[in-house]
C-alpha cells in the first residue's frame, strides 16, 4: 500500500500506510491501561466491584460517564496474588512487548548491516537511527531504491550537520536548506541552540500543552509553558581526543 502510493504520488495514502505500519506493531509495546470509561447506570454503579476505584463521573440523565481504575492493592489484599495477575492481564489493552521487540530489533538487525556495510567501504558513520544513517559519502546503488521496503533512500546531500543525540539534530545541504529535528519540541531550534545543547547548555524553551478533563468535559489550551531542553547521551560511551573534542563513540560494556 505505502509503496503503491508512493509510486502513484498519493501522499496521503502513503502517510497513511506509514501510520498503519508503525502503529499495528507499536501498540504491541505500549504500557497497558489499568483504567476503564464506560456508560453505566445506577443499578450498576452500585454493583460495581471493590477492584475498582472511581475516578470521574460525568451524570446524563439515567446515564454516567465513568473512569474507573484497577484496585491492585485491594484485589492483592483481599483476592490474592494470582487474581491481580489475571486481572492486570485482562486490562493489558491486547499488548505484546515480545512482539514490539522482535520487530524493532529485526530493523535494528537490518539497518546494522547497512554499517557493516559502510564501514567496509571505509565511510564514516556520523548518525544513525532505527532506519537512517548519515555518511560521509554515497552507498552503493544496490542499496538504494525507495520503492523496496528494506532499501535505502538518498535524501540529502550535506555540507555541515550537528548530532547532539538521538532526534535531535541540525543539517545543511548542499542547496543551503536547514533541515532540523528535535524530538519533544515542535518549534524549530537555531544552529546556535544545537550548538549550545551539544556544549552541555540547556535550552530554557516555550512549548503549548493540551490537558483533557473528562470530569469538567473540557480541553485546556497552555500557551507559553515552560520547557526546558537538556543534552542526554547514555546509550553509548562518548570517545574524545586530547583537545577535549567529542570525536567518536564507543558501546557501553555491562560487567557483573
Amino acid at each position: 500500500m505505502k509503496i503503491t502510493a508512493q509510486l502513484n504520488k498519493q501522499p496521503t495514502i502513503r502517510n497513511l500506510a506509514k501510520l498503519l505500519m508503525n502503529s499495528m506493531y507499536g501498540r504491541f509495546g505500549m504500557h497497558p491501561s489499568l483504567s476503564q470509561t464506560n456508560i453505566y447506570t445506577e443499578e450498576q454503579l452500585e454493583n460495581l466491584a471493590q477492584q475498582w476505584l472511581l475516578l470521574n463521573r460525568i451524570d446524563f440523565g439515567e446515564l454516567s460517564l465513568v473512569t474507573t481504575l484497577l484496585n491492585q492493592e485491594w484485589i492483592l489484599e483481599n483476592l490474592g496474588r494470582q487474581e491481580l495477575i489475571r486481572a492486570l492481564i485482562d486490562a493489558g489493552n491486547n499488548t505484546n512487548v515480545a512482539i514490539a521487540s522482535a520487530v524493532t530489533a529485526h530493523s535494528r538487525m537490518i539497518i546494522n548491516q547497512y554499517k557493516l556495510e559502510a564501514l567496509k567501504l571505509g565511510r564514516k558513520l556520523y548518525y544513525s537511527d532505527t532506519d537512517s544513517l548519515v555518511l560521509d559519502g554515497p552507498l552503493p546503488e544496490k542499496y538504494l531504491d525507495s520503492a523496496i521496503l528494506g532499501k535505502l533512500k538518498l535524501e540529502h546531500v550535506i555540507k555541515e550537520g550537528i548530532f547532539v543525540m538521538p532526534k535531535v539534530y541540525y543539517l545543511e545541504t548542499e542547496e543551503g536548506i536547514e533541515v532540523t529535528k528535535c524530538k519533544g519540541f515542535p518549534g524549530k531550534l537555531t544552529k546556535a541552540q544545537y550548538l549550545a545543547l551539544l556544549s552541555g547548555e540547556t535550552q530554557h524553551l516555550q512549548v503549548t500543552k493540551w490537558i483533557r478533563s473528562l470530569k469538567e468535559t473540557e480541553i485546556q489550551i497552555l500557551r507559553n509553558q515552560p520547557y526546558s531542553l537538556k543534552f542526554l547521551f547514555n546509550k553509548r560511551e562518548r570517545v574524545f581526543n586530547t583537545q577535549g573534542q567529542w570525536i567518536n563513540t564507543s558501546p557501553l560494556i555491562l560487567k557483573p
